[in-house]
């Protein structure tokens, strides 16, 4: 389970481009204990850490990740269209950021998304990249929209701690939870309802919401007994960077995971 209430959301993503190697070290710097970083797959097999199906919105480039490659991605500028302190920042592959946080120190969220593609050609090649470099699997949380990735993980490594993402929370919800023996539910903060969380409790579940960077977006939040939050501001949450347990919680607008 993850054992921190802030975690840094594709790193500290307000003060970085998300989803770099920059903005992973950057919430190291600020005291964070978690990130929260995606992986997809390029047309080649390259897994790397990006959130979008295209490269057209964190990139100087252009195309669906399809039409890249391990070559071609490192042409890209993944930086400048932040700023400029951030040109020619590169796109990072999963191992390159896996083997970075490991050397932080860092707990690690790592959120698969399969896109139009199958767990073989995602999950498989990155539980062996975990296999290699990760050490510490009480720091490891593996998330997923997509239901047949975590049962993937389930079935090739049943000690994982998985976690299943919403945007709304379905009535089959406790099903889909049991199937891959999750430990915690992460869900749009916008959406989640006090019932909810009572019954995701009752049910031995921890759940964390997504991405609320105002203190006034989760204060009712923290009053039903939520965990954690994941947020692109971390740096507004600084009483509670250092928190192991949620206790007194003040806190830190909102976009997908």
């Amino acid at each position: 389970m993850i054992v921190t209430p802030i975690t840094a959301h594709r790193g500290l993503s307000s003060l970085a481009p998300e989803n770099t190697l920059s903005a992973l070290r950057l919430a190291a710097e600020h005291g964070v204990q978690w990130v929260e970083i995606d992986a997809i797959a390029c047309g080649d097999g390259t897994i790397v850490m990006w959130h979008d199906n295209s490269v057209d919105r964190c990139s100087d480039g252009s195309g669906a990740m399809s039409q890249h490659s391990a070559q071609s991605i490192k042409q890209l500028d993944c930086g400048s269209w932040f700023s400029e302190q951030y040109r020619g920042e590169k796109m990072a592959t999963i191992e390159e950021a896996i083997v970075l946080i490991q050397a932080l120190g860092l707990g690690l969220n790592l959120e698969f998304k399969l896109y139009d593609n199958s767990v073989d050609t995602v999950v498989a090649p990155v539980l062996a990249l975990l296999k290699k470099h990760w050490t510490d699997f009480d720091k490891l949380i593996i998330s997923s929209f997509d239901q047949p990735a975590l049962e993937y993980c389930h079935r090739q490594q049943p000690e994982l701690q998985l976690a299943k993402l919403y945007e709304k929370i379905p009535e089959n919800w406790l099903q889909q939870m049991q199937a891959i023996n999750a430990v915690t539910c992460h869900c749009d903060y916008e959406h989640l309802q006090q019932s909810q969380v009572v019954e995701l409790h009752r049910a031995g579940y921890e759940v964390y919401c997504y991405t609320p960077n105002t203190a006034a977006a989760v204060e009712q939040h923290w009053d039903w007994g939520i965990e954690g939050i994941i947020t692109d501001y971390p740096q507004k949450f600084s009483a509670l960077l250092s928190t192991s347990i949620p206790g007194d919680r003040e806190s830190g607008t909102e976009k997908s995971i």
